[in-house]
């Protein structure tokens, strides 16, 4: 079955991270790496992928760091994915059932095709219901 790898998942948590901190100035990947518990390395690397494909801009010196390279509303989540994890491919088209995957395939990248504003507001309302139930 499609799953994501943690780079993947890394790659989403650090974007939508970004993203609720828009307007707020470029935030250090140290920051980021302790408020989800990112091993930091790792999100180095991850960070430099999404830089080399356009999603955030890195800025050097003491008040450095990472920020979106475009608004939230304009990045997609098949688009992060797809620079994390490489191309989403379920299918094997010498299968007797290309048919099937291809489906699937087809109700995946509908399903990721999302912008990053759709997230954060999304994950603010489920913030938001979560402190209302308790």
């Amino acid at each position: 079955m499609f799953t994501l790898s943690s780079r993947g998942v890394y790659g989403m948590t650090a974007m939508l991270e970004l993203g609720l901190r828009v307007g707020t100035g470029p935030v250090q990947i140290k920051d980021i790496a302790a408020a989800h518990r990112i091993p930091q390395h790792y999100l180095e690397q991850i960070l430099a992928s999404l830089r080399k494909a356009g999603l955030v801009e890195s800025f050097r010196g003491k008040q450095g760091g990472y920020q979106l390279a475009s608004r939230p509303d304009q990045i997609r989540a098949i688009d992060i994915l797809g620079c994390l994890e490489g191309g989403l491919s379920v299918s094997n088209t010498d299968s007797p059932l290309a048919f099937f995957f291809d489906r699937l395939e087809n109700s995946i990248g509908t399903s990721i095709d999302v912008s990053l504003d759709d997230l954060i507001n999304q994950y603010r309302q489920q913030q938001k219901n979560l402190h209302y139930s308790i």
